[in-house]
């Protein structure tokens, strides 16, 4: 039964990394889309430091999602 219970954990584990990774990729194209729509260059504006969307909007957004996984993880009884 406790291998049962292990195996199943680590498969949960694995499910939620997965999910969080896609959560994340698709955080970052949905910000480089309003970019791009509000005229930022993607070649010469998006990916630029120092700049506004890579050095600002970048690093803020992926820290607002990681207090998200961390309060998902919180509340799933994880420390």
């Amino acid at each position: 039964m406790n291998d049962l219970n292990a195996k199943g954990d680590a498969e949960s584990r694995n499910s939620m990394v997965e999910h969080f990774e896609n959560g994340e990729n698709q955080m970052y194209a949905m910000m480089r889309q309003v970019a791009t729509d509000k005229g930022l260059d993607p070649d010469t504006e998006l990916d630029v430091s120092p700049g506004e969307y890579e050095d600002g909007l970048q690093p803020t957004a992926d820290q607002w999602y990681q207090n998200g996984v961390q309060d998902a993880q919180m509340e799933m009884g994880q420390p």
